[in-house]
Protein backbone atom coordinates (compact mmCIF):
# COMPACT_ATOMS: atom_id res chain seq x y z
CA UNK A 1 0.00 0.00 0.00
CA UNK A 2 1.23 3.49 -0.85
CA UNK A 3 0.76 6.38 1.55
CA UNK A 4 0.27 9.81 0.07
CA UNK A 5 1.36 12.78 2.18
CA UNK A 6 0.43 16.31 1.21
CA UNK A 7 2.99 19.02 1.85
CA UNK A 8 1.96 22.08 3.84
CA UNK A 9 0.17 24.20 2.81
CA UNK A 10 -1.89 21.36 1.33
CA UNK A 11 -4.60 23.72 0.06
CA UNK A 12 -2.32 26.02 -1.94
CA UNK A 13 -2.73 25.83 -5.73
CA UNK A 14 -0.17 27.34 -8.09
CA UNK A 15 -1.79 28.90 -11.15
CA UNK A 16 -0.22 28.93 -14.62
CA UNK A 17 0.98 32.50 -14.19
CA UNK A 18 2.93 31.46 -11.08
CA UNK A 19 0.64 33.10 -8.54
CA UNK A 20 -0.96 31.00 -5.81
CA UNK A 21 -4.41 30.75 -4.33
CA UNK A 22 -5.66 28.91 -1.24
CA UNK A 23 -8.64 26.60 -1.74
CA UNK A 24 -10.98 25.04 0.81
CA UNK A 25 -13.53 22.30 0.93
CA UNK A 26 -16.64 24.28 1.80
CA UNK A 27 -18.39 21.16 3.05
CA UNK A 28 -16.20 21.51 6.15
CA UNK A 29 -16.59 25.28 6.54
CA UNK A 30 -19.18 27.71 5.21
CA UNK A 31 -17.66 31.04 4.07
CA UNK A 32 -19.27 34.28 5.25
CA UNK A 33 -22.30 35.18 3.15
CA UNK A 34 -22.90 31.58 2.02
CA UNK A 35 -24.86 30.41 5.08
CA UNK A 36 -28.17 29.91 3.20
CA UNK A 37 -26.54 27.74 0.52
CA UNK A 38 -25.65 24.06 0.59
CA UNK A 39 -22.75 22.44 -1.24
CA UNK A 40 -23.87 19.90 -3.79
CA UNK A 41 -24.87 19.27 -7.37
CA UNK A 42 -26.50 22.16 -9.20
CA UNK A 43 -29.68 21.15 -11.00
CA UNK A 44 -31.62 17.92 -10.99
CA UNK A 45 -29.96 14.67 -10.03
CA UNK A 46 -30.92 11.23 -11.29
CA UNK A 47 -32.36 10.45 -7.86
CA UNK A 48 -34.76 13.40 -8.01
CA UNK A 49 -35.91 12.47 -11.50
CA UNK A 50 -36.52 8.85 -10.46
CA UNK A 51 -39.42 9.86 -8.20
CA UNK A 52 -41.21 12.00 -10.78
CA UNK A 53 -44.26 10.75 -12.66
CA UNK A 54 -43.89 10.23 -16.41
CA UNK A 55 -46.82 11.82 -18.24
CA UNK A 56 -47.68 12.23 -21.92
CA UNK A 57 -47.12 10.13 -24.99
CA UNK A 58 -43.49 10.85 -25.79
CA UNK A 59 -41.75 11.58 -22.47
CA UNK A 60 -39.90 8.24 -22.21
CA UNK A 61 -39.00 8.45 -25.91
CA UNK A 62 -37.66 11.97 -25.33
CA UNK A 63 -35.43 10.78 -22.49
CA UNK A 64 -34.20 7.84 -24.58
CA UNK A 65 -33.40 10.12 -27.51
CA UNK A 66 -31.50 12.58 -25.27
CA UNK A 67 -29.69 9.89 -23.22
CA UNK A 68 -29.42 6.75 -25.37
CA UNK A 69 -26.91 5.06 -23.05
CA UNK A 70 -28.91 5.66 -19.86
CA UNK A 71 -30.06 2.52 -18.05
CA UNK A 72 -32.03 1.80 -14.90
CA UNK A 73 -28.78 1.18 -13.05
CA UNK A 74 -27.94 4.89 -13.50
CA UNK A 75 -30.74 5.67 -11.04
CA UNK A 76 -29.32 3.20 -8.52
CA UNK A 77 -25.60 3.92 -8.77
CA UNK A 78 -25.63 7.62 -9.70
CA UNK A 79 -28.71 8.84 -7.79
CA UNK A 80 -26.88 11.78 -6.20
CA UNK A 81 -25.14 12.82 -9.40
CA UNK A 82 -26.11 14.84 -12.43
CA UNK A 83 -23.95 12.58 -14.63
CA UNK A 84 -24.90 9.16 -16.00
CA UNK A 85 -22.55 6.18 -15.74
CA UNK A 86 -21.52 6.79 -19.36
CA UNK A 87 -20.46 10.35 -18.47
CA UNK A 88 -23.31 12.29 -20.08
CA UNK A 89 -24.51 15.29 -18.08
CA UNK A 90 -28.09 14.64 -17.02
CA UNK A 91 -29.86 17.94 -17.59
CA UNK A 92 -33.55 17.11 -17.85
CA UNK A 93 -36.08 18.61 -15.49
CA UNK A 94 -39.41 17.23 -14.35
CA UNK A 95 -41.67 15.94 -17.12
CA UNK A 96 -43.88 19.03 -16.91
CA UNK A 97 -40.87 21.07 -18.00
CA UNK A 98 -40.23 19.03 -21.16
CA UNK A 99 -41.04 20.98 -24.26
CA UNK A 100 -42.62 19.45 -27.30
CA UNK A 101 -40.78 16.89 -29.41
CA UNK A 102 -42.31 15.27 -32.48
CA UNK A 103 -41.50 13.98 -35.96
CA UNK A 104 -42.58 15.03 -39.44
CA UNK A 105 -45.19 12.75 -40.99
CA UNK A 106 -44.23 12.32 -44.66
CA UNK A 107 -42.05 14.50 -46.91
CA UNK A 108 -43.46 18.02 -47.15
CA UNK A 109 -42.52 21.43 -48.52
CA UNK A 110 -42.97 24.36 -46.14
CA UNK A 111 -43.51 27.94 -47.25
CA UNK A 112 -40.69 30.46 -46.89
CA UNK A 113 -43.12 33.40 -47.09
CA UNK A 114 -44.37 34.78 -43.76
CA UNK A 115 -47.40 36.24 -45.56
CA UNK A 116 -48.38 32.84 -46.97
CA UNK A 117 -47.63 30.19 -44.30
CA UNK A 118 -48.26 26.53 -45.05
CA UNK A 119 -49.61 23.67 -42.95
CA UNK A 120 -47.54 20.52 -42.45
CA UNK A 121 -48.30 17.20 -40.76
CA UNK A 122 -46.51 15.81 -37.72
CA UNK A 123 -47.00 12.82 -35.40
CA UNK A 124 -48.24 14.93 -32.46
CA UNK A 125 -48.37 18.51 -31.20
CA UNK A 126 -48.75 17.77 -27.48
CA UNK A 127 -46.47 19.78 -25.15
CA UNK A 128 -45.94 22.45 -27.83
CA UNK A 129 -46.93 26.06 -27.18
CA UNK A 130 -49.78 27.50 -29.25
CA UNK A 131 -47.25 29.37 -31.43
CA UNK A 132 -43.50 29.82 -31.53
CA UNK A 133 -40.43 28.41 -33.26
CA UNK A 134 -39.42 24.86 -34.15
CA UNK A 135 -35.93 23.56 -34.79
CA UNK A 136 -35.50 20.41 -36.91
CA UNK A 137 -32.91 17.66 -36.83
CA UNK A 138 -31.73 19.05 -40.20
CA UNK A 139 -31.03 22.48 -38.67
CA UNK A 140 -34.09 24.22 -40.09
CA UNK A 141 -35.76 27.02 -38.12
CA UNK A 142 -39.52 27.31 -38.58
CA UNK A 143 -41.83 29.93 -37.12
CA UNK A 144 -45.30 28.52 -36.56
CA UNK A 145 -48.35 30.66 -35.93
CA UNK A 146 -50.74 27.89 -34.92
CA UNK A 147 -51.08 24.18 -34.27
CA UNK A 148 -53.87 21.61 -34.26
CA UNK A 149 -54.01 18.35 -32.30
CA UNK A 150 -56.47 16.35 -34.41
CA UNK A 151 -55.02 15.99 -36.96
CA UNK A 152 -51.64 17.07 -35.59
CA UNK A 153 -50.37 19.95 -37.76
CA UNK A 154 -48.39 23.17 -37.55
CA UNK A 155 -48.99 26.21 -39.74
CA UNK A 156 -45.92 28.33 -40.37
CA UNK A 157 -42.97 29.14 -42.58
CA UNK A 158 -39.23 28.46 -42.80
CA UNK A 159 -37.12 31.26 -41.32
CA UNK A 160 -33.77 29.66 -42.04
CA UNK A 161 -32.67 26.50 -43.83
CA UNK A 162 -34.06 24.07 -46.39
CA UNK A 163 -37.85 24.25 -46.84
CA UNK A 164 -38.26 20.51 -47.52
CA UNK A 165 -39.06 18.43 -44.43
CA UNK A 166 -38.34 14.71 -44.71
CA UNK A 167 -40.38 11.92 -43.17
CA UNK A 168 -39.30 11.36 -39.53
CA UNK A 169 -37.28 14.60 -39.26
CA UNK A 170 -37.33 15.48 -35.57
CA UNK A 171 -38.90 18.79 -34.47
CA UNK A 172 -38.36 20.39 -31.07
CA UNK A 173 -39.86 23.49 -29.49
CA UNK A 174 -37.19 26.17 -29.91
CA UNK A 175 -39.00 29.16 -28.40
CA UNK A 176 -42.45 30.41 -27.56
CA UNK A 177 -44.51 33.30 -28.93
CA UNK A 178 -42.75 36.61 -29.30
Amino acid sequence: MTVLSLASPYNQVTKRDGSTVLVENISTRIPNGFEPFNAGTAGFTLGVFQSLKFEGDTVIEDVTRAFPTMTLSDFEFKSKSSFTQSGLRFNLGPSAMLMGVTMVSGQQTVSTNPLAPSTFNVLNTKNFLSSGHLFTSNRVLIEYISKTEDPPTFTGYVVSGNNVLNNNDELVQFSGPE
